[in-house]
Parts: structure tokens; sequence; C-alpha cells
């Protein structure tokens, strides 16, 4: 039988590459453990936010300091029977947002069944729909908080309780209560007046429709005062915008959001 002979640097040579190939073995298998690990974490994370977000969109959600939830969060409400879009950080939070625009991206420019039916992403720009504003306050009493910001730069907003939009065949007529805020009382205006549409004439205008010379949908006087589902950026007069009882201001972001009114 022959005899292996190997020196020791022979034998380095043969045994020092097996041990760097299988460290480097280990650390692949070490981070394919880590990485399996990171994702782990992040989906109990994901479930553990998910268990702890709301499920209903009430007063005083903001002020519970042991709460830390997100601004906005989507859940489902058997009002409108849809999902909704809850603000849980705004004055105390509890408010249901069924108007937002923030990048011009949807259309507003619609129909009648558009805004009866809703349209746009809550994650993005979007009106809820007429017949779910209707659902809503007819059955409990609410406030609407509208909440814009001036293309300056500043950030206003308008209050008024005992909001309520009637039902179809009134042509869902707005009603709302007295004014507060820092806005301008901009939609006073507008109050005890139609739902208007280029196809839906209802405004009190005697010779034109107010949604088509001022393109949008709205409770449009004759013509407007306030106005957020205008065209967005047509012109300094004919954008969505606010009257704050002197001029009328073009805004860039705005949002409406009702909340309900508890009785005492």
């Amino acid at each position: 039988m022959a005899t292996l002979n190997l020196s020791i640097i022979d034998y380095l040579f043969i045994v020092i590459p097996d041990v760097a190939e299988s460290l480097s073995d280990l650390e692949r298998k070490l981070a394919e453990i880590a990485t399996s690990l990171n994702k782990t974490n992040e989906k109990h994370a994901q479930l553990r936010a998910h268990r702890d977000l709301p499920t209903i969109c009430e007063r005083g959600m903001g002020d519970d300091v042991t709460k830390n939830y997100p601004r906005y969060v989507i859940m489902s409400h058997d009002g409108p029977k849809r999902q909704i879009l809850c603000d849980t950080h705004t004055d105390g939070g509890g408010w249901i947002v069924f108007q937002r625009r923030t990048t011009g991206d949807v259309d507003f420019y619609r129909d009648w069944t558009s805004y009866r039916e809703g349209f746009g992403s809550l994650t993005g720009d979007f009106w809820m729909g007429n017949e779910a504003l209707y659902n809503l306050t007819d059955k409990d009493p609410y406030e609407l908080r509208m909440d814009v910001r001036i293309k300056s730069g500043q950030e206003v907003f308008a209050r008024y309780p005992n909001f309520r939009v009637e039902d179809e065949s009134n042509k869902y007529r707005l009603q709302i209560g007295p004014y507060s805020g820092t806005a301008g009382d901009g939609l006073t205006y507008h109050n005890s007046m139609f739902f208007t549409t280029f196809d839906r004439d209802n405004d009190k205008h005697a010779t034109v429709n107010c949604a088509i010379s001022h393109p949008g949908g709205w409770w449009y006087n004759a013509c407007i005062h306030a106005v957020l589902n205008l065209e967005w950026a047509v012109t300094e007069t004919k954008t969505h915008g606010w009257y704050d009882g002197k001029s009328y201001m073009p805004v860039s972001f705005s949002e409406m959001k009702m909340r309900r009114i508890q009785l005492v």
C-alpha cells in the first residue's frame, strides 16, 4: 500500500479551501435565516398594527394618548354600507371624510349619477356620494368641518353644526347651522340649496346652469361663494376655492368631513 506523505504546507492547501467554503455556506445560510426572520417580524408587526386599528370612527379617538393611530384609517361603516375614510386626529378625531382634493388627478366635473354614487379613491381624491351622505345624516345629527389650504400656504377651517343632506327626491338639499372657524363663512350662501350638476340644473340662477358656468357639482346658489368641487386650477375665479367674506381664494387642498354629534 502506498503511503501518502503530506507536508504541513500541502495539508493547509487542501484543508483551508474546504473550511473557507464551509464558512461561506454557513454565512449564506445565516443570512437566509435572518432575512426570513425579518419578513416574519414584519408580518407580525403588520398583523399587530391591523389588529390595533380602530373599527369605529368616533369622537375622542384622537385624544387618547395611549393610542397611536395613523392620521387616516379606512374602515367599514354600516350607514352607507361601504368603506369610509376616518380622520382620527383633527380636533379629537372621529371625522368621516367625504371629500378630498389634493392633486387634481380626479375629474370632479361629473354628472348627477356620479355624484349620487360617489367616485375617486379613499387613498387619493374622492367624493363619497350624495346617497351615502343622505343615509348617514338622515339617521344621526352631524357637524360639518371643511379644512382648506389656501394657495399661499395658509391652512384654515370652517365648521357648521346640524349638517344634513336630504334625499334624492329633495335633490340632496344641503342643511347647515351657523358658522364658526378661521376660514370665513363661505358656505352659508349655499345653505338650503339643491345639488346641481351639468345634467341637473337645480340652482337659483335664472339663465345659466352654475355647474356648467362654474364646472363641477355642488349646492350652487346663483352661483358660488365657496365651491370645493370646481375644476382644478382653471382660472383664479373658477378653480375650486373658498370665499372668506371678502374675496374668493383658490385652494390647493380641501377636505370635507362630518362627525356625529353626541347628544347629552
